[in-house]
């Protein structure tokens, strides 16, 4: 009987080991190459395979990649310009690349609890956001960067340039801001989209209501900036188009928004 479970144990491990990861089974690395002063390098960026069951999401799990991941980090620049050095061995940087993505149990973890309603649409969600920190987050994907010649005021809706990182907030909203992610882009990508009118609409008034009195361009900027949050804050449209793409996809979703 014990040498019968010690085989059942071994065979239960090796099954285990052999398992892929839920990253390694969905994601694949695209690489880049070009030129600096002559000398041919490459980079590398995470991608949904097209099999991929979870690419009909995949915007929700590309902002995880790009914002958890350890390797897109500042702290992981280094290590990650190291790996692209690897160029032109492209199966090593590849392979070295995936690792650390696999590798990542925190970055793991949230593709995990993001994949949990996608495999289980019958689950029971229990984890829930209000409508406030929805617009609370959601807000933030509307950034203001840099001045331009003239103070132009250049903004950006971008996966990587937010100002999700900047804010203090005492609960973790991970989950929920790569959903207002996924949403906004799925209104953008349109070829008319309602986001962008009222995004435009919302931040030439705050740029008009601070170039009459500018004192510095930094504190122009900082002051169109956290205007424009608070605009998209309470903005009818956006709050309309994130909950109606929250509608749509609530089955498929580790969270509810409640009221």
């Amino acid at each position: 009987m014990t040498k019968y479970l010690s085989i059942l144990t071994l065979i239960f491990c090796i099954s285990c080991q052999n398992k892929k990861s839920i990253i390694e089974e969905n994601v694949s690395l695209e690489i880049s190459v070009y030129e600096d002063d002559g000398v041919k390098k490459a980079s590398a960026m995470p991608v949904f395979n097209s099999n991929s069951e979870l690419s009909k999401y995949k915007k929700r799990f590309e902002y995880l990649l790009m914002n958890v991941s350890e390797m897109h980090q500042p702290t992981g620049f280094k290590e990650r310009t190291e790996i692209w050095n690897l160029y032109p061995d492209t199966m090593k940087l590849k392979r070295l690349y995936l690792d650390k993505f696999i590798q990542d149990l925190k970055l793991v973890k949230y593709f995990e609890e993001t994949n949990v309603p996608i495999a289980n649409p019958d689950l029971k969600i229990t984890k829930t956001f209000n409508q406030v920190e929805l617009m609370k987050v959601a807000s933030k994907f509307f950034y203001c960067d840099q001045i331009l010649p003239d103070t132009i005021v250049q903004s950006h809706v971008c996966i990587g340039i937010n100002g999700i990182k900047e804010a203090k907030w005492d609960r973790d909203y991970t989950i929920l801001a790569a959903f207002c992610y996924e949403a906004i882009f799925d209104d953008l990508d349109k070829d008319s989209s309602q986001i962008d009118e009222t995004y435009s609409s919302e931040k030439k008034v705050a740029c008009e209501q601070f170039r009459k009195n500018i004192t510095s361009l930094d504190k122009y900027l900082e002051d169109v900036r956290l205007d424009l949050f608070s605009r998209m804050e309470n903005n009818a449209i956006l709050k309309q188009k994130l909950l109606l793409y929250y509608e749509l996809n609530k089955n498929n979703l580790a969270f509810k928004i409640i009221n």
